[in-house]
């Protein structure tokens, strides 16, 4: 059976039983953090969360778990849970608690993970009524997003909060200046232009969207991706390139640069607009590269907004540059959008648009009189 695209047999075989596809629904969930409707995609996410740590690995898991149950218990639309749907916002819940709260393992931040996975299934399904419903675009991530922000904000003052020393509000005396200088020490350090450097960059960035900092583990998710769908891998490995290069361009911390966290946003936004949201064409493909350096800044922004709480941007600027752009459809005759509804691969698109494109040149060809 293949396991390219988005492996629709297998699917169908694993209706017949109702825990294996509960499981291809949770692994579908992992692998649509990067629009891959695939349970191959996501395992091969999964394996990679767990070369991350282990701690990460399980919580990720924890987080799809719950958040697919949560779509079951409410009785969400089953398609929609067997897509996957319902689990992309949750692992990243899972991954990203994980990482910002401490102990390691802890009981107490396992529940957190629960309650935050659950929640961010209702939330998801309230925005994607609103953003389908009135603009035909998903809401991607801010569930995840929302959810995550407003635990972290409030757990400053939560005495079971939980939060680790990742989440550090910034002390209000420091100055423009000295933080200026600071990231621009980093930057001398951190930013030596080797082969090294630039290969940790890139998959680093990818391994970042699960909280993974590992190059093994970068790698790893490139290779689940090229499962489902080759040009999105690419656009995986472009937009997280283009993301190094803008924070180099613009002269960031070359810590965070080498450590992946100017790739992971940059690198969701290409992969998404070159070719999942638009059939894959030379502008399309320019209009990617363009959103992943778009991203790359709002990541800049968005984490200067924050230093006074000490917050992560998490996939923020992948969100609001995503949907700027996927939102142009039906303002240029150029580009040729996909529904939300028709989604499945870039391949899969770039086959219907030239079906449908020969379909209608035969038409043509039959409406001119002989």
């Amino acid at each position: 059976m293949s396991v390219n695209g988005t492996m629709q047999a297998w699917g169908e075989r694993a209706d017949g039983n109702p825990l294996l596809a509960f499981v291809d629904s949770c692994l579908r969930g992992v692998g649509q953090v990067c629009f891959m409707n695939n349970p191959v995609t996501g395992l091969a996410i999964v394996i990679a969360m767990f070369i991350g740590e282990p701690w990460l690995g399980f919580a990720g898991l924890l987080g799809v778990v719950v958040s697919t149950l949560a779509a079951i218990v409410i009785g969400m639309d089953r398609g929609a849970i067997r897509a996957g749907l319902f689990g992309f916002n949750g692992v990243l819940v899972g991954g990203a608690l994980s990482l910002f709260l401490q102990p390691d393992w802890d009981i107490v931040v396992m529940v957190w993970i629960v309650l935050g996975a659950s929640l961010s299934t209702i939330l998801h399904a309230a925005l994607a009524n609103v953003f389908i419903g009135a603009h035909a675009v998903p809401p991607f991530t801010l569930a995840f997003n929302f959810i995550t922000l407003i635990f972290l904000i409030g757990a400053l003052n939560f005495a079971n909060g939980r939060v680790g020393g990742l989440i550090a509000p910034a002390d209000a005396q420091v100055t423009r200046g000295s933080v200026s200088n600071t990231l621009r020490s980093a930057a001398d350090a951190a930013t030596a232009n080797n082969l090294e450097g630039v290969l940790n960059a890139i998959f680093r960035g990818i391994g970042q969207l699960f909280f993974a900092n590992s190059i093994v583990a970068g790698i790893v998710i490139v290779v689940g991706i090229a499962v489902c769908s080759r040009i999105a891998a690419i656009f995986a490995v472009v937009g997280s390139t283009v993301g190094m290069l803008t924070g180099l361009a613009l002269g960031a911390n070359g810590v965070a640069i080498y450590n992946g966290l100017w790739g992971f946003n940059s690198f969701d936004a290409a992969l998404a607009v070159g070719g999942v949201f638009f059939v894959l064409t030379w502008r399309s493909g320019v209009l990617a590269v363009a959103c992943a350096v778009f991203a790359a800044m709002l990541f800049g922004a968005i984490g200067t907004l924050f230093i006074p709480w000490g917050l992560p941007a998490l996939t923020l600027p992948f969100c609001f540059a995503t949907l700027a752009f996927v939102l142009l459809k039906g303002a240029s005759t150029e580009l040729e959008p996909v529904e939300v509804a028709d989604i499945t691969t870039p391949e899969e698109h770039l086959a219907l648009s030239a079906a449908e494109r020969s379909q209608q040149e035969g038409v043509g060809r039959q409406a001119v009189p002989a």
